[in-house]
């Protein structure tokens, strides 16, 4: 199954974790002494990092280098009786936590699906760059399919039935998390989501294609977890290797999403966001080629872009839906345009005639 670092110092809090993990199939490490920690994922190089300690600030004040790349996912596991434990958020790792009392299966769902996220974006990671990773595996022939019946088999055989709601859960937190990386004003997904909710109405979207797309939208971006923040709060152009590696994050949001769910359309709608509809895009996709919902996103998501900016100065609204309109029939689809627009321009109120006073003429 999967790599663990169990770190806690109380005997109570973490016994019970490393049995439950180790029964499930996953090497563990229990280390006590919380001071050892960031030294010990850097020498053995967990997939996810699990704190059972009842102050968070006891494993995050601990100075230290982590290991390159892609760091192992922290989640902290709380009793009861702790304090309530704020709502952490870390630019360089994606924290969890799961408070007790928990069901076993919904811990090593939690588990598997966080490990699940690293294994997906350290392989995306080691195909685009080989060399990337001083411990990864010599990329050969046969290095992709190895990956792939590895991630296949480490979760084949599960020794508990896990709950699909947690895998789900995850990937929102991990959207959530990409959203507030991102140089986009916080709040990026909700918003995507209405805009695209306005457009499925304008254009009578059939309710089940519409909750499709809504989950897409919360989750569109979700691929960028893989990016370095530094990328996406550059103020300035990006040089042509960053928008190369750019653009790759719509394929390992599809990716990320097919490993914590099965909604194919809903990964299909995010693979295909950036396309164009005269085939510019990202994939090189035509309209007909492109799934509606796709080309739904990719105006919610420019509308947002424009107008919420966090690190260049946005744009009015006004002028944001001007230029989407310049750009129907040729980036972006003008049945979709004109719904958003339609919802967002505010429409002239006419005054009825039996309002106004007449004028009286002078005698």
């Amino acid at each position: 199954m999967g790599k663990v670092l169990l770190v806690g110092p109380d005997r109570d809090r973490a016994a019970g974790l490393r049995s439950l993990l180790r029964e499930d199939g996953h090497a563990v490490r229990w280390l006590r002494s919380l001071e050892q920690w960031r030294e010990a994922e850097r020498i053995e190089r967990p997939e996810v990092v699990v704190a059972a300690v009842a102050s968070v600030d006891a494993v995050l004040g601990v100075r230290g280098s982590r290991p390159r790349g892609f760091a192992a996912p922290l989640l902290f596991v709380r009793n009861e009786s702790d304090p309530t434990l704020r709502e952490l958020h870390l630019d360089d790792r994606l924290v969890d936590s799961l408070a007790s009392p928990f069901m076993r299966e919904e811990l090593l769902a939690r588990v598997d699906a966080l490990i699940r996220v690293r294994r997906v974006i350290l392989h995306d990671q080691l195909e685009a760059h080989p060399a990337a990773d001083d411990d990864a595996p010599a990329a050969g022939p046969l290095a992709g399919l190895a990956a792939r019946i590895a991630g296949v088999l480490g979760t084949r055989f599960p020794r508990h039935s896990k709950p699909l709601t947690t895998y789900l859960e995850v990937a929102g937190r991990v959207a959530a998390w990409a959203d507030r990386r991102d140089g986009i004003e916080e709040g990026h997904a909700e918003r995507v989501a209405t805009y695209c909710g306005l457009m499925a109405d304008g254009i009578g979207l059939p309710d089940s294609e519409a909750t499709a797309l809504l989950r897409a939208a919360m989750l569109h971006d979700i691929g960028k977890v893989a990016l370095p923040v530094e990328i996406l709060r550059q103020e300035g152009p990006l040089a042509s290797e960053q928008m190369r590696l750019v653009k790759t994050h719509a394929e390992r949001g599809a990716s990320l999403l097919r490993a914590l769910d099965s909604d194919d359309i809903v990964a299909e709608a995010i693979l295909y966001h950036h396309e164009r509809v005269d085939g510019s895009g990202y994939h090189g996709r035509t309209a007909s080629e492109t799934p509606l919902a796709s080309r739904i996103l990719a105006i919610a998501e420019a509308y947002d872009a424009m107008t919420r900016a966090r690190f260049r100065d946005p744009i009015a609204p006004e002028q944001a839906l001007d230029l989407l309109e310049r750009g129907k029939g040729s980036n972006f689809d003008p049945v979709c345009v004109d719904a958003l627009t339609a919802s967002l321009r505010p429409r002239p109120r006419g005054v009825p005639l039996s309002a106004i006073a007449p004028t009286r003429s002078a005698p």
